[in-house]
């Protein structure tokens, strides 16, 4: 047996015994291992919280919520395997009633095929990419909206703080959502009539030298480079930039520089910053959910309001729809304002009208500060 098919079984033998789950099944499929675990732990817990909740107060329309955890691994073998799994348990004790994630796009079309094929509503509670997810289907809501609104809201903090400062976009060429979000930010620059201002250098050109990479940026006076890739290679240009200068400004995606940027990076990453979606803490929009979510001892970390969120948000449709059916929700999706965390919105084929501006972050002592 392949390790590749033996992983697959392990993540959906916990899908296999739906006889003995309760009332109403709602899954999130997440990373809980590898280079993203740290992200999938927080959609989970943002979702195991949210689901708690419900159940404590009775359930949802009298139905108990059972949750599922799935680890995809950010692997799109596994991801399109779940979905599979999940969409040939069609009877009413075992059917899915909602899917939350996954959280890496690279198949997503595939995926999103298949559940909304089997009527099972499925919300993704981050950023999405728009080159993987191309498709809208009745049943699909992309919470956030989509990952290249990062180029405008790096752009935005930039002409705000660092309009004099040449720029080096360093990305994995690879990658096609780094591509998407590299394209992004080189657009906004030419729309606003800095071109001349952002030099591009690609990870490849340079077959990972890192060393001669960082020699390039400098020549070309640069002294300030968004980075965007691998989390390990983004941290070793990084090291290598700031070896040289230590008045360099690093920017990079939050999601990708993981683990390896404050293991490689030490004393050199203080000051870094990063661009992710916003804590939400200030939002006045989130303030009543920020209270109601410390009395119960809960203070939600990184993605987990965006888990917790999209919960909230599938409560609403339901209570709205008075039913758990995929078109009865889907049916009030399009048709309906709905509440989410930063605020009211009407959703057009699953895509919000006010999607969520990217919030920008400063390692200050060792902890991600949001200072826009």
């Amino acid at each position: 047996m392949s390790g590749t098919f033996t992983k697959i079984i392990s993540a959906l033998s916990l899908l296999l015994p739906f006889g003995a789950l309760a009332d109403v099944n709602v899954a999130v499929v997440a990373p809980k291992a590898g280079e993203y675990k740290t992200l999938g732990d927080e959609i989970i817990s943002g979702v195991r919280i949210a689901v708690d909740d419900i159940n404590a107060q009775g359930g949802l329309k009298g139905e108990k919520i059972n949750l599922i955890t799935v680890d995809d691994q950010c692997d799109d073998r596994l991801a399109v395997s779940t979905a599979q799994m999940m969409a040939v348990n069609t009877s009413p004790k075992d059917k899915m009633a909602l899917v939350i994630g996954p959280y890496c796009n690279n198949a997503f079309d595939e995926v999103s095929d298949i559940y909304a094929k089997a009527k099972i509503f499925q919300i993704i509670p981050t950023s999405i990419s728009a080159k993987e997810a191309t498709k809208n289907q009745k049943g699909l809501v992309k919470m956030a909206g989509y990952k290249d609104r990062q180029g405008k809201d790096f752009y935005n903090y930039y002409k705000h703080h660092f309009a004099d400062k040449r720029v080096a976009l360093v990305y994995d060429s690879n990658n096609r959502e780094v591509v998407e979000i590299a394209a992004a930010i080189q657009g906004e620059f030419r729309k606003e009539g800095n071109a001349d201002k952002l030099r591009a250098f690609s990870f490849e050109t340079y077959s990972n030298d890192y060393d001669k990479l960082a020699k390039a940026v400098f020549k070309n006076n640069i002294d300030l480079a968004y980075i965007l890739g691998r989390s390990e290679s983004i941290a070793k240009l990084s090291k290598e930039l700031k070896s040289e200068n230590k008045d360099f400004v690093i920017f990079t995606n939050k999601y990708q520089a993981q683990e390896d940027f404050s293991r490689i990076m030490g004393d050199l990453a203080e000051g870094s910053y990063f661009i992710g979606l916003p804590s939400l803490k200030d939002n006045p929009n989130f303030a009543e959910t920020l209270v109601k979510l410390r009395l119960l001892g809960v203070e939600p970390k990184g993605l987990a309001v965006y888990g917790y969120s999209a919960v909230k948000l599938w409560e609403e449709l339901v209570e709205k729809a008075d039913s758990f059916a995929y078109d009865k929700l889907a049916s009030v999706l399009n048709t309906q304002t709905l509440d989410t965390s930063w605020g009211e919105t009407m959703f057009n084929n699953g895509n919000p009208e006010n999607s969520v501006n990217y919030g920008i972050y400063q390692l200050q002592a060792g902890e991600y500060t949001q200072v826009y």
